[in-house]
This record gives structure tokens, sequence and C-alpha cells, in this order.
């Protein structure tokens, strides 16, 4: 896991601020609940004493001017103004035919005219009450006065506007220590949520970005925090430890496989060692014969004066040599001779074998040629006598697997600190079964007329040579490459 997704861990953050946005809503929807169910209290209680201080003011009133005489009511009116707050003001308005006009009022501002509110407690003659808007938010107490004697009706106005701006600054004052105890909730939330869930949780994502590299290199989880993240982080160390333990165990068998692998290896070579050595035995005796023959035909052609004849006995000669050498090896230390280590011209030694092999090739209708390179010779130092046994090899399998008509080209050339020799073809190359059995001895795509055996000789006689036989992949035929060393400097 990435440094940078420890780093970005931001969980207590998150959980800081959605805290304080709850607790702004929380604290704020109950402060203007509980405000608005006070307000509303409030405003009841106020009507309630509006229309007791009416009923009061009326009753005075009707008491000092039971005729309803105008001064008397001003007198009155002004009398009981002088005692009360200013927010409360009042007016008497006279019954004169079909109007109402004003009679007396508690302030010499006060101009306003009777309403159809004022009309209707008169008419029918109840107290009304009522809240006004406008101009200014206030209750309205309508009282008839006089009775059947002479017909008034008092207006009373109380202004509930220092109760809205009382409302407003406790609004004011409960939203301000909403959010200060807000930002102190979600700090104090920070601190404990990164204590009690960053530190577990930031302990546990390093200890699974360590183990990246294997269960069994990953550093242990520390148990830390809360009783569920010490849980979480127990878990994660069992499952590292099944892990690492499971690793071990499959390290263990892939080794077994290995060696079951090697051991399989080492036994096909011991079975393919021991039938060369049977071969050698057998052959031994006849190679020699057949040598001294050849030897007395070639001094009878030499004497005929057949010159050609006689290079030809003597080319099948040298590889007869070659092949006794072989054999001899086998026979003394059932293994190859010791490999020498001589300048050799490759391109010499490709054009060689194509000569040996001539009859072979005319036969199957193949041909073959040594493709020219930029460098006229390319030498090697190695052992030409096991170059040519590789070679042999490598073009027999070719003549082999092509038909008539087909093409064997052999390339020379330098790569890295090492020379090569490649032999291709133009046949239909080799089967995905065969290419994954490539070098196990006694597997043969020829059936009763392969051993199985060439193609591991060949790659044994290259390592032996300080080299390596490979198949080298290509769009259509089969190409092999013999790397061998350079000559030595000096």
């Amino acid at each position: 896991m990435p440094v940078s997704v420890i780093r970005q861990l931001a969980l207590p953050r998150r959980l800081a601020a959605i805290t304080a946005l709850l607790a702004v809503l929380l604290v704020a929807g109950a402060t203007e609940l509980t405000l608005s169910l006070a307000e509303r209290s409030r405003l009841e209680d106020l009507r309630k004493e509006s229309v007791d201080l009416a009923t009061t003011l009326a009753a005075y009133l009707t008491r000092i001017a039971p005729t309803g005489d105008p001064s008397a009511l001003r007198v009155g009116v002004n009398q009981w103004s002088r005692r009360h707050l200013t927010e409360t003001t009042a007016a008497v308005f006279l019954r004169q035919g079909d109007q109402l006009l004003l009679a007396a009022a508690s302030d010499s501002t006060v101009t306003r005219a009777a309403d159809d509110f004022d009309a209707d407690a008169l008419e029918l003659s109840v107290v009304g009450v009522q809240f006004r808007e406008s101009p200014h938010p206030a209750w309205q107490v309508a009282v008839p006065l006089g009775g059947a004697r002479w017909r008034a009706v008092l207006d009373v106005r109380v202004d509930t506007g220092r109760l809205e701006d009382w409302a407003r600054q406790e609004r004011r004052r409960a939203y301000s220590f909403a959010l200060a105890a807000a930002i102190l909730l979600s700090i104090g939330v920070g601190i404990l949520t990164s204590r009690w869930v960053g530190v577990p949780l930031r302990s546990l994502l390093r200890a699974m970005q360590g183990a990246h590299g294997g269960a069994e290199s990953g550093p242990v989880a520390r148990e830390v925090g809360p009783r569920e993240f010490r849980a979480v982080a127990r878990g994660y160390n069992e499952l590292r430890a099944a892990l690492a333990a499971r690793e071990q165990e499959s390290a263990a068998r892939a080794g077994l496989l290995a060696l079951g692998e090697r051991a399989r290896e080492l036994d096909r070579q011991a079975q393919t060692e021991e039938i060369a050595a049977s071969f050698a035995h057998e052959i031994g005796t006849p190679l020699s014969t057949t040598n001294g023959h050849l030897q007395l035909l070639k001094e009878d052609l030499r004497r005929t004066g057949d010159v050609a004849a006689a290079e030809r006995v003597a080319l099948v000669l040298a590889q007869l040599d070659r092949v006794a050498t072989i054999v001899r090896g086998g026979l003394g230390r059932a293994a190859w001779p010791q490999p020498r280590a001589i300048p050799t011209d490759l391109r010499a030694r490709a054009a060689a074998m194509l000569r040996f092999l001539e009859p072979s090739l005319t036969s199957a209708g193949v041909t073959a040629e040594v493709v020219p390179a930029k460098d006229s010779t390319l030498v090697a130092e190695t052992d030409p006598d096991l170059v040519d046994q590789v070679l042999l090899n490598l073009l027999k399998n070719a003549i082999e697997a092509l038909s008539p008509g087909g093409r064997i080209t052999l390339s020379t050339g330098r790569e890295d600190a090492q020379v090569f020799i490649e032999v291709a073809d133009d046949g239909p190359g080799l089967s995905p079964e065969a290419r994954s059995q490539l070098f196990q001895p006694f597997v043969t795509s020829k059936g009763q007329a392969g051993t199985g055996l060439g193609l591991a000789v060949s790659r044994g006689l290259a390592r032996r040579l300080g080299g390596e036989l490979a198949y080298v992949p290509t769009e259509k035929g089969t190409r092999w490459r013999l790397t061998l060393p350079p000559p030595r400097a000096g």
C-alpha cells in the first residue's frame, strides 16, 4: 500500500467535521424550537395581559365618566397613561350617528381612526382581541363602553416589538453558543477519533504495506486502540502467520520438486552414458577394421592417380578417426574425451561438415550453404572435433525434417563476449509439445527412427566446451545457435 494512502487517512478529520455539522444543526434546531415556544408563550401571556389591561381601563373609564362625557374620558385616559409603559396606547371612540369619532387618547400622537374591528366589537357588544402586523406588531383589544346609555369603544394596543427584539437577541446569543459548542465538540471528537481510530488504522495499514514483499517479511501489526481494532490487528497477525507458514511450505515443496527433477535428470544422464559406453564397446572393433581398409583404399587410389577419390576417402578417414577417439574415450572413462581448447575457424568447420554430408544432402534433395558474413573467418577457442559432432547432429536432424527442395543455411557471428554458429532450415518447425520437451534424453518426434539422444548429447557437448546450445524461435522452420568462447587475448 502506498505511503500516500496512509498520509491521506482523514477519517478523524471527517468525523470531526461531520460531528461539528451535526452539533450545529442539533443545537441550532433545539435552540430555535425552544425560542419559538418561549416566544409563543410570552406572546400569549402578553395577549392575556393586554385583555386584562383593556378591561380594567374600560371599567375605570365607565366609573369616572358614567354619561360618556368626552372631557371626563380624556382625564381618565391621561391619568391612566402616566402609570403605564409607553409601549401601550389607548383611544376612545364615541358613536355619533353612524360614525365612531375619537374622543380621548393616551398620547397626543395617537391620531388613528376607528377601524372595522372596533365597529364589530361595539356592534356585537363583545371584547375583541387580534394581532396586528402593521404598522407595528401589536395586540389590539376592543372593549365596548357605556352600555345602553351611551355608545363608545375603547381601543387598546400593546406593542410587541420589544418581545421580538428579545427573541432576536436570544437567537443571536444561542447561535453563538451553539457554534462555540460545535467547534469544541469537533475538536474533542477529532482528538479522540485520531487516538482511538486513526492510530490503530495507521498501524494496521503500515503492517499491510510491509507485507507486500511476502507475509514472512511483513511486520507485525501493533494491537492498539479500542477492543474492536485490537481484534482486527490480532486477526491480521494470525492471518500473516498462517500465510508465512504456507509460503514456507510452498518453498519447501518447490525445493523438493526441483531436487526430484534434478535426480531424474541425473538418472537419465547416467542411463545415456551407460548406453553410450555399451555402444562404444560394441562398435570399437568394427571401426578399427574399417579404418584399416580405408587406409589401404586411399593408398590404392593414390597409386592409380585418382586424386579426387583419394581426398574423399581422406575426408571419411578424418571423421572416422574422430569417432574412434570418442569411442576410446567412452571405453576408458565412460564419458566424452576431455575437450581441447585450440583456435578453431567456425566457418571452415561448417564448410567441411557440409562437404562430409554432401551424399546425404544429395540423396534427400536438400541444399545447404554457409551464408557469407562480414568476417571471412570467425575463430573460437574450442575443440574442433566436438564442434563437428554438434554440427553433425544438428545437420542430420535438419536433413531428416526437410522434404525434397528444402534448404539449410549455416551462419556465424558475434554476440557480447562470445562467437556463435547457427544452423537453420525452412522446414515445418517444432510443435509446441516438442518445444516443451527440448533436450530431454529419449524424447523424440521421429518415432522408431530416432533415439532422442542427439539434442541432449549436443547440449552436453556445448556446455563442456564452455558454451551453450539454444533453440532460437523463428517464424518458419527451425533455428539452433551454438555459442562458443572466443580466442584468449594475447
